[in-house]
C-alpha cells in the first residue's frame, strides 16, 4: 500500500514540477527557428555548454591586461547608532545573587515611578486641595525576598503629606519574582509634578 502512496506522489510531483508547463520538445524534429536558449531543448549538458561558450571566429585584442572578475565595492558601514548607556536608577548587583533577574524588578520600578509622576502630584488632603510638596525626592522600597514589597519611606517634606503617603502606596503593591537572601531596602529616584 505504500509503494501505491508513494509511487502516486512522485507520479504528481514530476508531472506538476516547474517544467511541466513546457511541453518536450524533441531535438530531432525541431526546426533551427524554433530554437530559442538551448538549455532548454532536450540535448546533452555540452550541447548547452557548447552553446554559451562564445565561438572560435571572434577577434582576440591584444590587451593582456588582466580584467577584474568582480567590482569591488566599498564594505557599507553600519549607521545605527549604538544603544544609549542606561544612566537610570538600578537595583544592587547584590541583590538576589548572580543569577537573579534584576531587569524584571527594576521594569516594576520604574513602572510605579512613572505611575508617582503621572499622579502623585495631584494627590489630596482632607480638605480636597493639593498642597504639595513637589520635586524631586528619592523613596526607600522594602523589597520582601518573597517577591512582595513590603511598604516604603520617604524623606521630609513628603513624609506625611499626601503626596508622600501616594508615593508609598504606589510602591507598596509590587509583584515580582522572589530572590534567595533577607528582605532589602532600595532608593529608588521619584518625581512628583505640580498639577
Amino acid at each position: 500500500m505504500r509503494g501505491v502512496v508513494l509511487g502516486s506522489i512522485l507520479l504528481v510531483v514530476t508531472a506538476c514540477g516547474p517544467d511541466a508547463k513546457k511541453p518536450p520538445v524533441d531535438p530531432s524534429s525541431a526546426d533551427d527557428s524554433s530554437k530559442g536558449d538551448p538549455t532548454e531543448t532536450w540535448g546533452s549538458s555540452e550541447t548547452a555548454a557548447n552553446a554559451t561558450k562564445p565561438s572560435s571566429s571572434t577577434s582576440t585584442t591584444s590587451d593582456t591586461s588582466p580584467t577584474p572578475s568582480t567590482t569591488h565595492l566599498p564594505t557599507p558601514v553600519d549607521t545605527t547608532p549604538a544603544p544609549a548607556e542606561d544612566s537610570g536608577p538600578h537595583v544592587p548587583s547584590t541583590l538576589g545573587g548572580a543569577s537573579y533577574d534584576r531587569k524584571t524588578l527594576e521594569v516594576g520600578l520604574k513602572r510605579a515611578a512613572r505611575q508617582v509622576k503621572a499622579n502623585c502630584g495631584a494627590a489630596t488632603d482632607e480638605n480636597g486641595a493639593t498642597t504639595g510638596p513637589w520635586g524631586k525626592t528619592t523613596v526607600t522600597v522594602k523589597l520582601g525576598h518573597n517577591g512582595h514589597s513590603k511598604g516604603g519611606s520617604i524623606p521630609a517634606p513628603f513624609d506625611g503629606k499626601s503626596t508622600g503617603r501616594c508615593v508609598v502606596q504606589a510602591f507598596s503593591n509590587l509583584i515580582y519574582a522572589p530572590f534567595a537572601g533577607s528582605d532589602t531596602d532600595v532608593d529608588w529616584p521619584v518625581e512628583l509634578t505640580k498639577p
